[in-house]
């Protein structure tokens, strides 16, 4: 029994050690934004991770019972313990690459980035809340979007162009964090 309980137990240790380290990094991840068209495609989008895992869930529990079915639970126990294992280790070493790659960043040039669109995020128990901003860079055809906590909406209007601090991981990934641009005092009408 203790095989079974102490991987996943172990994980969850990691897991709350290193997200305890990450907690006061200002730095968000970069992500891609994604367009859509039509509800559909939207519901498509939001749905498409839950359907892969249970697809993958679904894979997994067919592959156990015909190997269940054919050589019994006496031959399939050990084999199901080691890849119940490794799949802890696994996600574990992956956990530790993770932080490894946040921690080994590298600073790059300072971006000028262009507003699509905004909108607020409420605070909750998760992160202070904020704006999500999705927005453009020169040079790139694809949008992008960032959550600039703690910001109002008001300093990322559509068309402004706020500043963007990146930071490139060490191995992969790219983190950010948007900054308005102050902007000058309008000039007094001449007569």
């Amino acid at each position: 029994m203790a095989w079974v309980a102490l991987p996943p137990l172990a994980v969850l240790v990691l897991r709350a050690l290193l997200s305890a380290q990450a907690e006061g990094d200002s730095l968000q991840r970069l992500q891609a934004a994604t367009l859509v068209s039509d509800p559909g495609e939207a519901f498509w989008m939001a749905a498409r991770p839950l359907v892969w895992a249970l697809s993958a869930f679904a894979g997994v529990v067919a592959v156990s019972y015909l190997a269940l079915r054919r050589w019994g639970w006496a031959r399939v126990r050990p084999w199901a313990l080691v890849s119940w294992v490794l799949f802890c280790i696994g996600t574990g070493v992956w956990l530790i690459a993770s932080e490894l790659n946040r921690v080994g960043r590298q600073p790059l040039a300072e971006q000028t980035a262009t507003v699509l669109l905004a909108r607020a995020v409420a605070p909750s128990q998760r992160g202070p809340g904020g704006t999500e901003v999705y927005f453009e860079l020169p040079g790139s055809s694809e949008p992008m979007r960032l959550l600039a906590e703690g910001q109002p909406t008001q300093a990322f209007v559509p068309g402004s162009t706020p500043a963007l601090h990146l930071e490139a991981g060490r191995w992969w990934g790219r983190w950010g964090r948007l900054s308005a641009r102050s902007r000058p005092a309008p000039a007094a009408p001449s007569r």
